[in-house]
């Protein structure tokens, strides 16, 4: 009765350890860490976290920024490419000509160019979770 107990123990524990919900699901994480105001201009910095699988050697994002009142003011297209598998990559870019503070709120569209390296074309849309640490809002 105890080694069947054992082996019962041990078969089971096999199985949770193989299970599906214990692996990680493929994802791209990206966070809009900090906007800084230069001279003229608003910078903003994120971080992406690359966890699809595969490294990326084309990442565009299709953004929409809005103002205090929620109305649209500014589109903008950003390369972030490229973004190797399993890594975080920090990116700086110039979000607009003007202050920070005009910035309530940022709208990741689409992205329009998503390709793994030595692959095709992928939908990083649907696996794209996005955050802000700033204190501008970011969604999709």
């Amino acid at each position: 009765m105890r080694l069947a107990t054992t082996l019962f123990v041990l078969v089971m524990t096999s199985f949770m350890w193989l299970s599906p919900g214990t692996t990680s699901a493929a994802s791209l994480s990206l966070e809009l860490n900090k906007v800084e105001n230069g001279t003229d201009s608003c910078t903003a910095t994120v971080l992406i976290s690359n966890q699809l699988g595969r490294s990326l050697d084309r990442f565009r994002l299709d953004l929409v920024l809005f103002d205090s009142k929620g109305v649209i003011f500014e589109r903008l297209l950003v390369d972030l490419a490229p973004l190797p598998h399993d890594r975080t990559t920090i990116a700086s870019f110039p979000l607009l000509a003007t202050k920070c503070s005009n910035v309530s709120r940022i709208l990741v569209k689409d992205v329009p160019a998503c390709r793994a390296k030595g692959g095709g074309d992928m939908d990083c849309l649907s696996s794209l979770r996005v955050k802000s640490r700033a204190a501008i809002q970011i969604g999709k």
